[in-house]
C-alpha cells in the first residue's frame, strides 16, 4: 500500500511539473475530436515546469491514515501582491473512513500548535514530533504551527464509482481550448488524482452535469481575470472532490440562476485579489455546500445579487452550507450576504458548523452589508466558530447606499436572522437600519460566546432603525 501511495505521489508531481500524455479519454475508449470539442479539452499537453513548479514533495510533514503513508505535497499558491504574490502550504488528500486514525509526523520539533477545527475538541496525542488523533465525522483538518507553513488534510469518500460511463481526465495536464472547459448536459466528467485542468470551467444552460474526482483545476499557465468555476442558468449539478488553484482575479466558484446543485469535498487554495471562495447570485435555489475547505483571498462565502439588468430578479432562496472550513487572507469576511443585493428576495438560507480556522487581520465572522433593495429574511447561522485570537469583530449588518449600490438606489429590509451556538473572540456587533420603513428587525442571538464569556446585550450597537434585537439563552 505504501508503494502504491508513493507511486500516486509521483504521478501527481509528473502531472503538474513535467507532463507527457494525452488530453483525456473516456472509460475504455479514446475521445474523438468531436468529443474533445464538446468537453472543452484540447489535445495539447505542455510541461508546466517551464513557467513554475507549484508542487513538490513535502519534506516538512508525513501523514499516515490507519498506518498507511499518504502523499504530502508542498504547494505554492496564488496570493495577494502585498504578500509577495504567493504563499506555500502543505497538503494531503486522503480517502475518508469514519474512525480512521490520523498520524502527522513533523520533520522538526515543535511545542505550540493548533489543530482545526478546534470546535471538535480533537484532543490529539503528542509524542515527540508526532500528533495522533481519531477522525470524527468530519473531512478536513488544518495544522498550524507558529512560524511554519501550515498543513491541510483534505478528505473525501471513495468517488471512483462515478468513473463508469464518464468522460475521464487521466493523470496529466489538460489544456482547455480558448482557456475554458465548457461542460455539456447529461455528462459526468471524472478527474483522476494527478489530473490538472488548465483553464476555467463553464456550466451554462445545462442540466444533469457532474464534475467529480480528486484532480485539480488550475489556470496559472495562462491566467485570465474572471470567475473560475462558473455555473450559470443550470440545474441538477454535482461538483465533488476536486481542488481549485490559482483562480486569478476572480471568485473561485460562482453560480447565478441555477438550482439543485450539490457541492461537496472541494478544496480551494487561491488567496489573491477578489478570490472569494463559494459564491451565489440571484436566482439560485436549493444549492448545498458541505465538507469543503475554502482557502480564499477574500470572503469565504459571498452570496449576493450583483446585476438585476443582466441576471433578473429571481429570489436567492433555500441554499445551505454546512461542515466547511475557511482559511482566509486579510481581505473580506468569513460569511457575507451582500453587498449588492439587486433582487426581490434573499431568504431561507442557512450556515451550520462553519469553522473560521484562519482570518488574517481579523474581520467580521458574519456580515450582511445590504446596499440595494432585496427583502432579506429567514437566515440562520448555527455553530459558526471563529478561531482567530484577539479578533474584535463578530457581526455587521446594515442597510445603506454604498459604492456597491445600483446607481438608482432603493433601500431594502433585513428581518428574522438567528445566530445560535456561535463562538468568537470578537464582541463588536453592529446593526444599522436605513429609515423607519427600511429597518433591521427580529435579530436573535442565542447561546453565543464572545471573548470567552456569554454575549451581552451591551455588545450590540444598534441605531434607531432596528427593532427586537434579542440576546438570550446564555
Amino acid at each position: 500500500m505504501i508503494s502504491l501511495q508513493l507511486n500516486l505521489l509521483s504521478n501527481v508531481l509528473l502531472a503538474i511539473a513535467t507532463i507527457a500524455g494525452s488530453a483525456c479519454n473516456k472509460v475504455q475508449e479514446r475521445l474523438t475530436e468531436t468529443d474533445r470539442r464538446a468537453s472543452g479539452s484540447g489535445p495539447v499537453v505542455q510541461p508546466l515546469a517551464t513557467i513554475d513548479t507549484p508542487v513538490v514533495n513535502s519534506s516538512a510533514y508525513q501523514v499516515y491514515i490507519n498506518d498507511t503513508l499518504v502523499p504530502v505535497l508542498k504547494e505554492t499558491c496564488y496570493d495577494l501582491y502585498q504578500n509577495g504574490g504567493k504563499r506555500v502550504v502543505h497538503t494531503a488528500r486522503y480517502t475518508y473512513r469514519p474512525g480512521a486514525q490520523i498520524k502527522i509526523v513533523c520533520a522538526t520539533p515543535f511545542t505550540e500548535y493548533k489543530l482545526s477545527p478546534v470546535r471538535l475538541s480533537l484532543q490529539p496525542v503528542k509524542t515527540g514530533n508526532t500528533l495522533t488523533f481519531t477522525a470524527p465525522d468530519y473531512y478536513n483538518y488544518a495544522l498550524d504551527i507558529p512560524g511554519r507553513e501550515p498543513l491541510f488534510l483534505f478528505g473525501a469518500p471513495d468517488l471512483s464509482a462515478y468513473k463508469t460511463g464518464a468522460v475521464v481526465f487521466d493523470s496529466g495536464l489538460h489544456n482547455a481550448e480558448n482557456g475554458e472547459f465548457r461542460l455539456q448536459s447529461n455528462t459526468t466528467y471524472y478527474l483522476e488524482e494527478g489530473a490538472v485542468l488548465n483553464g476555467k470551467i463553464l456550466i451554462e444552460n445545462a442540466t444533469n452535469v457532474k464534475l467529480i474526482g480528486r484532480g485539480l483545476i488550475d489556470d496559472r499557465r495562462s491566467p485570465v481575470a474572471g470567475n473560475f468555476i462558473k455555473v450559470y442558468k443550470s440545474s441538477n449539478i454535482e461538483l465533488k472532490g476536486f481542488g481549485v488553484r490559482h483562480a486569478a482575479l476572480g471568485w473561485q466558484v460562482d453560480m447565478v440562476n441555477s438550482s439543485d446543485v450539490d457541492v461537496s469535498y472541494l478544496n480551494l487554495l487561491s488567496f489573491g485579489q477578489n478570490n472569494d471562495g463559494l459564491d451565489l447570485g440571484s436566482g439560485c435555489a436549493r444549492v448545498n455546500f458541505s465538507q469543503c475547505f475554502i482557502g480564499s483571498g477574500d470572503d469565504g462565502f459571498g452570496w449576493h445579487a450583483i446585476n438585476a439588468a443582466k441576471d433578473g430578479e429571481e429570489p436567492l432562496t433555500d441554499c445551505h452550507a454546512q461542515n466547511c472550513m475557511i482559511w482566509k487572507s486579510q481581505v473580506g469576511v468569513g460569511i457575507r450576504i451582500g453587498s449588492s443585493l439587486e433582487t426581490g428576495e434573499v431568504k431561507n438560507l442557512s450556515f451550520k458548523n462553519i469553522d473560521l480556522a484562519k482570518m488574517t487581520w481579523g474581520g467580521y465572522a458574519v456580515a450582511i452589508p445590504h446596499s440595494d433593495w432585496a427583502a432579506v429574511s429567514n437566515i440562520a447561522f448555527d455553530s459558526i466558530y471563529d478561531e482567530t485570537p484577539n479578533n474584535t469583530k463578530f457581526v455587521l449588518a446594515y442597510i445603506k447606499q454604498t459604492s456597491n449600490s445600483n446607481p438608482v438606489y432603493r433601500p431594502g429590509t433585513i428581518t428574522d436572522i438567528r445566530f445560535t451556538n456561535c463562538i468568537s473572540s470578537g464582541t463588536e456587533t453592529v446593526l444599522e437600519g436605513y429609515d423607519a420603513t427600511h429597518r433591521i428587525t427580529n435579530i436573535i442571538f442565542e447561546n453565543i460566546k464572545l471573548a470567552g464569556r456569554s454575549m451581552l446585550q451591551s455588545d450590540v450597537t444598534a441605531n434607531a432603525f432596528t427593532e427586537n434585537i434579542v440576546v438570550t439563552g446564555n
